[in-house]
């Protein structure tokens, strides 16, 4: 989805331009890649490449135009075109910043077009678009709960039901995460265990944690199934603060998750160290009336790696629109809470899995995925090597056709 012009944005500062930016309706992006993901039917899992990351600015100026430091950048959403929101933690502060980014998803400029000061202070760690307009949600890792604020005033406008296993949650291990889907769907998680659940992460094992899923109703929104997870272990040795756990999600249209584990021990490779995995929730047990994994052990959810690097303290991640060179923008941020970090913004391209039977990408199979590989085919491209033997000959055609028979991916 191409970037939105820049002079068709009313001035940042002008509350209720803002909240016109937060305009709920599925972005378009999101329904392409909705498609892409949806009709990989066989849960393939997406790639992840990175692209880079730049510097961000140490000043921010507010709706009251006043101007405050940028540190504990914890969260990360996109709002639509070229527009994101982030989140500092400890404070009031939600930061708009728009981003160019080249085709093949490397960041050419990140400039801070606005910032909200909220009516109140708390742990803020996670960010994601409201299905109310002009609103969103944040996660705080105090209580921890899941608030609603409004773009406009900065008030708090709603609180949703904290499931009573949580209250159990061990200091500053709370709601480090969050991200809502196409369906309206929120998705949050503790950071590391919950008392009941098990011990912290260690050097040798990781830490259970629960994923919990808030649906929407007609009357707002209803706490509902949680599945269990496990991180994987810390990358080095104890140190102070040591610890592996869950830094935040990112829903994928279609129904999966990016998870964001974050790493901090001492290593001769960096003290912290960035893993992100693809979860399938799904068919996942709901373990919402497990009062304990201790008492009561529970599987955790499988975990397809997707990506492991040495990039400091990164916290926040976020898909954004399709990019021109192709795949989907995946941008991050990182929290200069530590001496190593610095405000950074980090770049990732993420590629959904390959669906031969949608062969024109169009999120359907039917007539015009033939019509599009016989082209192709005709003309002795690459793509049509679908069953990539090297070579475009008759075993394409009906490698082809036994997957659009099923509809089928491959």
């Amino acid at each position: 989805m191409p970037a939105q012009p820049r002079d068709s944005f009313m001035h940042p500062r002008d509350g209720h331009a803002q909240a016109a930016r937060f305009n709920t309706a599925t972005p378009m992006s999101a329904m392409i890649v909705a498609a892409l993901l949806a009709s990989a039917a066989c849960a393939q899992s997406p790639t992840i490449e990175f692209r880079g990351s730049v510097a961000l600015p140490q000043q921010a100026t507010d709706q009251h135009g006043q101007a405050f430091t940028v540190t504990g950048l914890s969260g990360i959403t996109h709002i639509d075109g070229d527009r994101y929101a982030m989140v500092m933690d400890n404070s009031s502060k939600v930061i708009f910043l728009d981003v160019d980014l080249a085709a093949n998803g490397a960041i050419i400029s990140a400039a801070y077009v606005g910032a909200l000061s909220l009516a109140e202070t708390r742990d803020f760690e996670g960010i994601a678009l409201s299905d109310l307009p002009g609103r969103i949600f944040l996660a705080e890792e105090g209580v921890p709960s899941v608030l609603e604020f409004d773009l406009v005033t900065g008030a708090r406008t709603r609180s949703l039901p904290t499931p009573a296993p949580f209250s159990t949650r061990r200091a500053n291990f709370g709601f480090e995460s969050l991200t809502r889907d196409e369906q309206g769907t929120l998705w949050t998680a503790n950071e590391e265990a919950l008392t009941a659940d098990g011990p912290l992460s260690t050097a040798s094992t990781g830490t259970f944690v629960r994923l919990l899923r808030y649906d929407p109703s007609p009357t707002g929104y209803e706490a509902g199934a949680q599945h269990a997870y496990q991180t994987q272990p810390m990358h080095g040795a104890l140190v102070s603060g040591a610890r592996s756990g869950v830094a935040d999600l990112v829903a994928l249209p279609g129904g999966t998750l990016l998870v964001l584990e974050r790493s901090f021990a001492f290593s001769a490779q960096g003290f912290f160290r960035t893993r992100i995995f693809h979860v399938d929730p799904r068919p996942l047990p709901d373990v919402s009336l497990n009062a304990g994994f201790l008492a009561n052990p529970a599987a955790p959810a499988p975990k397809h790696p997707l990506w492991s690097g040495d990039l400091a303290n990164l916290e926040g991640l976020s898909l954004g629109p399709r990019l021109a060179g192709g795949g989907y923008a995946l941008l991050g941020v990182t929290d200069d809470g530590d001496p190593i970090t610095t405000n950074r913004l980090v770049s990732f391209v993420l590629t959904p899995p390959r669906c031969i039977a949608d062969f024109n990408e169009d999120g359907g199979v039917d007539g015009a995925d033939v019509e599009a590989f016989f082209e192709a085919w005709e003309n002795g491209g690459t793509a049509a090597d679908v069953n990539d033997d090297g070579g475009v000959d008759g075993s394409d055609v009906e490698y082809f056709f036994e997957r659009w028979s099923d509809g089928g991916c491959g």
